[in-house]
């Protein structure tokens, strides 16, 4: 009985598989190359463009302060804004403590920030200057812009650089800023702390009453003593305290004016 037989040449067989590789091998690059070349000029193009700025976390700082500062502009690509870049230029805005940069695509930058708190004023020269917590300059102005906070007083500020962003320190202004943030929210109304003397810390509530601290050591009984002074002195005794002393906290004085 007759087989059927059928002879297959195994070197054309191998160089077809040659051929069929190589042309794969081009192609397959080729196809890469193409998609990015194409992705490229999508994401350059007019889509991608920035359209809206969106600042929050604010209240003192503008949307046109941070954008400028971070070098963002309506316009331009929105993947060419460096956003940890803009993140480290924003905190240098004096008001600025913390900053994030984000894209939102297709073509909005959400900046949010958190600003410096302010504490306390300072009068130097003709100028009064804004602070925060830390001592940090927030602002600085010919004419007072702010609601009234309190001022400090008796620092010497002789030499020192007094731009917004750069730090007051010192003994006298740290005891001024520890007074400051252990004084709690419904504190009597402060005025003044005058750190002249840090062994004689004195305080001026906005009636005019001093409170004579002597040094800021046990500020916590301090201020208890001397608000309980006030509260039994002061209601209906038809007169003004004129000053208190609580510098020795087992012998208080007050006098009436």
């Amino acid at each position: 009985m007759a087989r059927n037989t059928e002879v297959t040449d195994i070197n054309l067989y191998r160089n077809q598989r040659r051929k069929t590789k190589n042309v794969r091998w081009v192609i397959i690059p080729v196809f890469l190359v193409a998609c990015l070349f194409a992705g490229y000029f999508f994401s350059m193009s007019g889509i991608f463009s920035v359209r809206n700025i969106v600042l929050e976390g604010n209240e003192l700082v503008s949307a046109e302060q941070a954008a400028a500062i971070c070098r963002i502009e309506k316009g331009m690509n929105i993947f060419s804004v460096n956003t940890r870049l803009s993140e480290e230029l924003l905190q240098i805005l004096p008001r600025v403590s913390q900053a994030h940069v984000s894209r939102r695509l297709p073509s909005t930058v959400k900046i949010t920030i958190t600003e410096r708190q302010s504490v306390a004023m300072m009068n130097v020269g003709q100028a009064v200057i804004e602070l925060d917590g830390s001592g940090r300059i927030l602002d600085r102005y010919t004419v007072l812009e702010r609601d009234a906070l309190p001022l400090i007083t008796g620092v010497d500020t002789e030499g020192v650089g007094l731009i917004p962003g750069c730090y007051l320190k010192g003994e006298s202004m740290e005891k001024a800023l520890e007074i400051l943030a252990s004084l709690p929210e419904d504190a009597e109304d402060i005025g003044e702390i005058n750190v002249q003397d840090p062994e004689d810390i004195k305080l001026y509530t906005l009636s005019g009453m001093e409170i004579r601290l002597g040094d800021s050591k046990d500020f916590g009984q301090k201020y208890q003593l001397y608000t309980a002074i006030i509260k039994e002195n002061q209601e209906g005794a038809g007169k003004a305290i004129k000053y208190i002393d609580v510098s020795i906290l087992e012998k208080p004085a007050f006098a009436f004016k």
